[in-house]
């Protein structure tokens, strides 16, 4: 299927991904930031949210496979238990390796070395799903990357803003980013895999990849501890469950969208939607609350917004593209 941006089914699911995880970010950032209490008290209980957004996750896939496809429905539809194994370690990865390198980098940093997804997401493409990406297509990812970090970089130093340091505590950080980003390469070209061989559902994608993901990190939970500490930490501030619900809530309704995504246009296609993401709820900040943005932030907007045509320029003048490029999706269609 065309992942051109006038796809109008394109359109309707990267509105719901970026609607669903502005809400969530902000959720996140809350539980993992805000102080808690008289004691100023941190959440900071991450196989814990690992576990809470795989649960949401999988019971509202669950509910849809049972209204979509009937009671008698096969909730693996088929796929041997080690293929969604795979998969799901690798989704477990990219989660609980990105959200503990919040813990050891800043911010910007973590937003410019993941704004890199795209390449390990291209290269596990290649190949663990078999797709042949034409060369128009590898410069859009190219310059989507480098339209990302160029917004990123060139933002205004805030005030009282941290100053990236290369320390033990930043490398620790970095490694972790690394690890995600190996993690990213692997489960979204794995989906599309599984999705081409044995011709399930985004709703099997979803309940799947989430129970496994759940059970793993349950797993990673009991010898530590944590889930008793969690369950403590919400009896001593009640507070913290109003964002837990929106936290599960938007994550599950994003969900529905991105796999949704990944079904029909595959994992390249959501790696580029969920990276302009970023971008766009920045951008949208920016207008509506007139803030100031730096000319090379401007420019890297247009990089990112204008990648495919101007990878089609660039390519099309070196003479890379001597025919009409091939279509590049992950599904192979008749």
């Amino acid at each position: 299927m065309s992942d051109s941006i006038f796809n109008p089914k394109l359109v309707v699911l990267s509105v719901g991904v970026w609607v669903s995880f502005i809400a969530f970010g902000w959720a996140q950032e809350t539980l993992t930031s805000h102080q808690y209490g008289a004691d100023k008290d941190r959440f900071e209980h991450t196989s814990s949210l690992v576990l809470l957004q795989s649960v949401g996750n999988a019971l509202v896939a669950y509910v849809a496979l049972l209204i979509t496809r009937g009671p008698n429905v096969s909730v693996t539809g088929g796929v041997p238990m080690r293929d969604w194994l795979i998969a799901a370690l690798g989704y477990l990865g990219a989660h609980k390796f990105g959200l503990e390198a919040l813990k050891y980098i800043i911010f910007p940093l973590q937003v410019v070395v993941k704004s890199c997804k795209s390449i390990p997401v291209m290269a596990g493409e290649v190949v663990i799903a078999g797709v042949k990406h034409s060369a128009a297509k590898r410069m859009s990812v190219l310059l989507l990357t480098l339209g990302v970090i160029m917004f990123t970089l060139a933002a205004p130093a805030k005030k009282g803003s941290q100053a990236f340091q290369l320390d033990r505590k930043t490398v620790i950080g970095l490694v972790l980013v690394f690890l995600a980003l190996v993690c990213d390469g692997i489960y979204g070209p794995y989906q599309n895999r599984i999705a081409n061989k044995y011709k399930v559902s985004e709703f099997h994608l979803m309940l799947n990849m989430n129970v496994w993901q759940g059970l793993f990190s349950l797993v990673l939970i009991a010898p530590s501890g944590e889930l008793t500490e969690c369950l403590a930490f919400v009896a001593k501030h009640p507070a913290v469950l109003q964002q837990m619900a929106i936290f599960a809530g938007t994550m599950a309704a994003g969900n529905i969208f991105i796999f949704k995504l990944q079904h029909d246009f595959g994992a390249l296609t959501v790696t580029k939607i969920t990276t302009i993401r970023k971008l766009v709820s920045v951008l949208f900040s920016v207008l509506w609350f007139g803030h100031h943005m730096a000319r090379a932030q401007w420019i890297g907007v247009f990089v990112v917004f204008f990648a495919d045509k101007i990878a089609q320029r660039i390519c099309g003048a070196l003479g890379w593209e001597k025919a009409a490029p091939p279509k590049d999706t992950a599904k192979k269609t008749k």
